[in-house]
């Protein structure tokens, strides 16, 4: 992320007009990492808000001269509005609870004395929400903007369509190609994004787009709408979106290492993922299906435990998708591995994974392992950027010196791509030039 807000360290007030109070607060989080500030009354407890309006946590005392704690919450949040705001009193004061929840926008409500175990955990959980919702607006942000430029393509297709429809008969192919671009073009969009998260486990380079791939076929396999497979694809490419919030140390672990809480931790990606992509319009089935991509039909998966058909089909297709290509992903050449897939999934048909999916994905992997076994490989060449031609079609991934892809294999190069190409090759040069399918050379469009 790039919010200078969030990697910036948080900001706790106490205001309490008891100095004694404020300087037994400020001792309980002398050992935490956050920034405290203090106040000794509403105003100026007002005062430090205005100065500081990126807090992420304000605890205030009710009993207060000149301003109670309601009122004093409910300017600060005007102020600050992000900042969640506890209420602290030493009186059992039901409307005061009432008008701090209500009127002040009150997070918790909690009485003195209080215990130092249980307020340190709460001031905890408080500043991580805080940095958590930070780091959902920044995701959100991009994705806002990954689907502003989606629609301005749209819209240009649409205004091309429009001047062509006097013949538009002689049109219908020309149609067809950019339709098609419009589509890898949006495709390699999202790939894109999800090669930031496989960026900080290099071991699963690719591992979305394959998924993807996978679930594609399975899905156009089992004669889905369009709308359900265009559906599909999108969740296999974003299911690991959740795994943004997941730390590092878990991360790297394979996942019979992880300890209990790293367990817990690690299983909440799923539902993170979920909530990323929840606000985007057009996104809340995509946004189910991710939730649910690690259930298994016996009901033993997470998130909650669903079984057999409650468990959405999109989220057993990728969960067979997911299967085939972390066991192939070591040797995706070989016929063997995916012999050996269909073998290792049929294993927990019935507990872990659907048998009537299973029925295509079989067919699938069978056809696969053929086509390898009798198929040679297909003629590629390496290109120096400068000598990128429109109409070149890639044959490889292309991945930035820094890991990040830049663009799918079979998206086919015009001259705006590859401006973008040479661009990326100044900033931040691969080690090798671009492979492009050698049928595609000499073949403008």
């Amino acid at each position: 992320m790039t919010d200078t807000t969030i990697s910036k360290t948080p900001k706790v007030l106490f205001v309490d007009d008891e100095e004694n109070v404020v300087r037994a607060l400020r001792r309980l989080c002398v050992d935490e990492d956050v920034e405290i500030l203090t106040a000794l009354s509403g105003a100026e407890g007002l005062e430090v808000v205005r100065q500081n309006p990126d807090l992420s946590l304000i605890v205030s005392d009710q009993r207060m001269p000149g301003m109670n704690g309601w009122e004093f919450l409910e300017k600060a949040g005007e102020v600050a509005p992000e900042a969640l705001r506890i209420i602290l009193t030493g009186y059992a004061d039901v409307g005061a609870a009432i008008n701090a929840i209500n009127r002040g926008g009150a997070y918790r409500y909690i009485t003195k004395p209080w215990n130092d175990d249980d307020f340190l955990m709460l001031i905890r959980d408080s500043v991580e929400k805080v940095r958590l919702i930070a780091e959902n607006r920044c995701l959100t942000e991009l994705t806002r903007k990954q689907n502003e430029e989606l629609e301005r393509w749209n819209t240009q297709l649409q205004v091309m369509v429009q001047e062509q429809t006097v013949d538009i008969q002689g049109k219908n192919k020309e149609l067809e190609k950019l339709n098609e671009q419009l589509r890898r073009n949006f495709r390699s969009s999202i790939e894109a994004f999800t090669a930031l998260i496989e960026m900080r486990e290099r071991s699963v380079s690719s591992h979305s787009k394959n998924v993807a791939s996978c679930a594609r076929l399975i899905a156009v396999g089992m004669s889905l709408p369009e709308n359900e497979v265009s559906d599909i694809i999108v969740s296999s490419l974003l299911h690991d979106i959740g795994k943004i919030g997941v730390s590092d140390a878990v991360l790297m672990k394979e996942e019979a290492q992880l300890s209990e809480s790293e367990r817990k931790e690690y299983q909440l990606h799923a539902v993170r993922g979920q909530v990323a992509v929840e606000s985007i319009e057009g996104f809340r089935d995509i946004g189910v299906i991710i939730r649910h991509h690690h259930e298994h039909v016996d009901g033993t998966g997470y998130p909650d435990g669903l079984k057999r058909n409650a468990i959405p089909l999109g989220s057993r297709v990728i969960a067979i998708a997911d299967a085939v290509d972390k066991i192939t992903g070591s040797d995706p050449l070989s016929p063997a591995s995916y012999e050996k897939a269909a073998r290792d999934i049929e294993f927990y048909l019935d507990t872990r994974f659907d048998r009537a999916v299973f029925g295509v994905a079989a067919a699938i992997l069978k056809k696969k392992a053929e086509d390898l076994s009798g198929q040679p490989k297909e003629p590629e060449v390496e290109v120096h950027p400068t000598r990128l031609l429109t109409g070149m079609v890639l044959s490889r991934d292309i991945r930035s010196g820094t890991g990040l892809l830049i663009l799918a294999r079979d998206v086919v190069l015009d001259g705006k791509i590859i401006a973008g190409l040479q661009r990326y090759y100044k900033i931040d040069p691969p080690k090798t030039g671009i492979f492009v399918r050698r049928s595609s050379i000499g073949k403008p469009q």
